[in-house]
């Protein structure tokens, strides 16, 4: 795995299963993960949307994820229905039986898109497996504060740095930003106070580095992975 050959020990993964997640996937998955020692930080990423109880997309992601033994499942919501967004994130949460953290992550261009919108959703959830993932561009975008670490509320964060403009961007803008604009930890214009507090505090910290100018510099995924790793270290 890319991962292990760059130097970590743990990861995220994403589970599709339209399209790469089909046959023996799954017994592949786990022999690698047993073969390297990576650990599962998370999968994902499941999307909110439609009914108002887990469909069955959702909970084969969900269930890869608990046959992996990965600690937290990812979950993005495109629901324009409060309440039934509700139902169907409670559903995935009684569907991990505790095995698993169900994990929120809130941004601009979902319908949950500060830290305070998705306080107030999972404080209506009300169940003990779910919690709120804090990814470092998003808080920016939003304007809120790192909240104290760690916490059983955020089990986890997705770290990266970024440029000061994405703040002004939105909707389509805003996800080219997210998807080609985030660099390694201490290379952009991330508070070096935020930096530290998240690099210091004894939280898992999976590094959300999707950035266009790293793909063109290293095509490679391990030399680039290497890479992040490498410069990520260093602004710890």
């Amino acid at each position: 795995m890319v991962a292990a050959q760059a130097g970590f020990t743990s990861a995220g993964m994403w589970v599709d299963p339209l399209t790469s997640w089909q046959g023996d996937a799954l017994e592949k998955t786990r022999q690698a993960l047993s073969d390297t020692g990576i650990a599962l930080i998370d999968v994902e990423v499941v999307w909110l949307k439609g009914a108002s109880e887990p469909d069955d997309l959702q909970k084969q992601i969900v269930d890869a994820g608990m046959a992996l033994g990965a600690r937290n499942v990812l979950v993005v919501s495109r629901h324009d229905d409060f309440d039934a967004s509700v139902r169907q994130f409670r559903g995935l949460c009684e569907r991990v039986a505790g095995d698993m953290r169900v994990v929120l992550e809130f941004g601009e261009f979902t319908t949950i898109k500060t830290l305070a919108a998705a306080i107030e959703f999972i404080g209506v959830v009300d169940h003990p497996s779910a919690g709120i993932l804090i990814d470092l561009m998003h808080l920016n975008r939003s304007g809120e504060t790192l909240p104290e670490l760690p916490s059983k509320l955020f089990p986890y964060i997705q770290a990266c740095d970024f440029h000061a403009d994405s703040v002004t961007l939105t909707g389509h803008n805003y996800v080219i930003a997210a998807i080609d604009g985030r660099a390694p930890l201490g290379e952009g214009d991330a508070s070096a106070e935020v930096l530290r507090a998240v690099c210091q505090r004894p939280v898992d910290v999976s590094l959300e580095i999707r950035s266009k100018p790293l793909r063109d510099q290293y095509p490679d995924p391990v030399e680039r992975a290497r890479q992040i790793f490498a410069r990520c270290r260093r602004s710890g």
